[in-house]
């Protein structure tokens, strides 16, 4: 006679034990009850349960830590455990639980998810899936989130799949496939998957010139509007954990007293649930306040521990909802997405194909009042998307601007992308009304300062200094990234102290200047790091910069190929090239421009940052270019 099927239920002082052992032992299955305190991951090892339900009252007690164990344990992380709470919000904690059952219990539910683990066989997934087991997914995830994964971001979808998989002990994708697709009306499991695939980083007060160009431009603006009604509404589409539509309720709170009696809400939405929960709970760890100044910290946040928890006057501005730009109805007066002034969307249409991409950015249009603001990630751009929306430039913040209706016109639908090939950039012609330019991410107004005199070059430090200046060189480029533009500027000070003909951090005081429109006195840093190296590319990048953003655009197509000439696989070359042959209307050239750029960012390997390229890693840089490829095809 076989050994009945085992369970063992940890219990968190829930009395699981009692109101499950009953229903479970009737049904035939043999049940040990233990507290979490007691129960040893060795002697699950020795001894493992076919399976495991453990009860958790939150994410901070042992029940909690014995789920992170074993998670994380090499012999335990397949073992099926069905994780159990008083707090239904708590499901997109547990994306690798077989399941997860929220009490009062439906006891069928209950039954059925025990009955799928008893008659499935243990699972060991191969580490890697193949193009055609990925590719029936991307085309489940396109057509019901919009989400697109490419070759440079195909291992994130392949790492979602198999920790899914894993999960429910389910062994080969197509079986998995299937299970989505008999899922599909409760959508329960496809939005666990999607809670994996679209995790973002984030932090309080990113992207400063945008904050900037809100405080100094936008919301002015706004609130003289809407003086009359006194009522403003906001929209951050895809919000992640919820760090960005709190900035935006600080800043208004400290920088415009007179609308605290306002009607105001800003709407916060996201795909992911698992991001949302966190965003309601309002609770931050230091690396989100990273960049959040000394008074913001004391007057809108509560230190609990180690964390931060966001004040009720600003929790009551936000409201947090599920909602798929993919998917589901917007502008809708029922989801709050109709009749706004103000949308946010940043480093989210990245993610959407250009066909998806013009579908949203059309219904962000309607969704906003005439005259409405929208802001997007410094690497997406409405051109060849939408002319529905005017394009304003302050500092270094681009942002957009509904147009009044009988202004815009639509444009005609994408055609399939061409191959693309690598070549040469062409040689430019004669420009032709140019539109502002693109640039890239650029920093707040920092003081004036008057660079120093060029000198004659001194003698070359010693190597360990050499070896100091470097490592300070990578923390500025980092520091510069992050949009920490006085960090970066004291950091490239001490390299310049250490070793004072670092031909790099000449050109990082260079850029830092030529991003505030101190054009004159970047170009003294830029001479000093061709007086030190002549042959430094990023010096010539940056030249080259300085005459595009005043409009010279032959120039700085010369300076770019000189940039090309010391490397040919730098890729900004290429791409600021490509910027400039559109905005001189050359579509040839910025194809070419652009193909050779994708051509060098294939040579390279890994997922690290590209050089001058405002922190974009390769991979995500890859895809734009490719976009953008893409939209130059369709538009002929």
């Amino acid at each position: 006679m076989s050994r009945p099927f085992s369970i063992q239920i940890v219990d968190d002082g829930m009395e699981l034990c009692r109101e499950l052992r009953g229903w479970l032992e009737l049904a035939g299955y043999a049940v040990t009850c233990s507290p979490p305190q007691r129960t040893l991951v060795g002697a699950l090892v020795g001894n493992p349960p076919g399976l495991l339900v453990v009860g958790m009252r939150d994410t901070a007690g042992p029940g909690y830590e014995l789920y992170e164990r074993l998670h994380v344990h090499r012999q335990l992380r397949n073992l099926p455990v069905i994780a159990v709470s008083d707090d239904p919000e708590l499901e997109y904690e547990f994306l690798d639980a077989y399941d997860f059952q929220a009490r009062p219990f439906d006891r069928t539910r209950l039954l059925n998810a025990v009955a799928r683990v008893v008659a499935t066989e243990p699972s060991r997934l191969a580490g890697q899936l193949a193009e055609e087991q990925l590719a029936p997914f991307k085309t489940l995830l396109d057509e019901r989130s919009g989400l697109h994964f490419s070759a440079s971001n195909q291992r994130l979808l392949e790492r979602g799949l198999i920790r899914r998989m894993q999960a429910l002990q389910i062994a080969t994708p197509q079986r998995y496939l299937g299970y989505l697709v008999r899922q599909e009306e409760n959508q329960d499991e496809f939005n666990k998957l999607v809670g994996l695939l679209t995790v973002g980083e984030t932090c309080f007060f990113r992207y400063r010139s945008h904050h900037d160009a809100l405080i100094q431009q936008v919301f002015p603006a706004l609130i003289a509007k809407n003086a009359a009604t006194r009522r403003l509404r906001i929209w951050s589409a895809g919000c992640s954990t919820g760090e960005e539509p709190y900035s935006l309720a600080i800043k208004l709170l400290e920088h415009f007293p007179q609308i605290r009696d306002w009607d105001v809400q800003i709407l916060a939405t996201d795909i992911n649930k698992r991001s949302l929960r966190q965003a309601r709970e309002g609770l931050y760890g230091e690396r989100s306040l990273r960049q959040a100044e000394t008074r913001y910290r004391e007057r809108y946040f509560r230190q609990v521990g180690r964390h931060f928890l966001v004040e009720p006057q600003v929790r009551s501005l936000v409201r947090f909802a599920y909602l798929n730009l993919q998917a589901d109805t917007f502008p809708s007066p029922e989801s709050g997405t109709a009749g706004l002034d103000l949308i946010l969307c940043r480093n989210v249409l990245i993610y959407f194909q250009l066909a998806t991409i013009r579908q949203i950015v059309t219904r962000f249009a309607d969704c906003l009042h005439p005259h409405g603001y929208l802001f997007l990630g410094h690497a997406e751009t409405l051109q060849y998307v939408s002319d529905r929306f005017v394009r304003h430039h302050q500092h270094s913040a681009f942002y957009y601007q509904r147009k009044p209706p009988l202004a815009a016109k639509v444009l005609p639908p994408p055609h399939p992308a061409v191959d693309p090939a690598p070549a040469v950039a062409a040689p430019p012609v004669e420009p032709s009304a140019p539109p502002p330019p693109a640039l890239p991410r650029v920093a707040a107004p920092l003081p004036a300062k008057t660079p120093p005199a060029a000198a004659t070059p001194p003698p070359k430090a010693p190597a360990e200094r050499v070896a100091d200046a470097d490592e300070l060189y990578r923390q500025a480029l980092t520091a510069f990234d992050r949009e920490e533009f006085p960090a970066a500027d004291r950091l490239f000070d001490r390299i310049l102290a250490l070793q004072s003909d670092h031909p790099l951090a000449l050109v990082g005081k260079g850029l830092i200047c030529a991003n505030q429109g101190r054009h004159d006195e970047a170009r003294l840093w830029v001479a000093r790091a061709i007086q030190y190296d002549d042959l430094c590319p990023a010096a010539y990048l940056l030249r080259g910069l300085i005459l595009d953003m005043e409009e010279q655009l032959e120039r700085a197509l010369v300076e770019y190929q000189k940039v090309l000439w010391l490397d040919r696989d730098f890729v900004m070359a290429f791409y600021l090239a490509a910027k400039v042959h559109a905005r001189l209307g050359q579509g040839e050239q910025q194809a070419r421009a652009l193909r050779n750029a994708i051509r060098a960012l294939e040579k390279q390997t890994g997922d690290g940052v590209v050089p001058f390229s405002g922190g974009l890693s390769r991979p995500v840089f890859l895809d734009i270019c490719r976009r953008e490829l893409t939209v130059i095809a369709a538009t002929g």
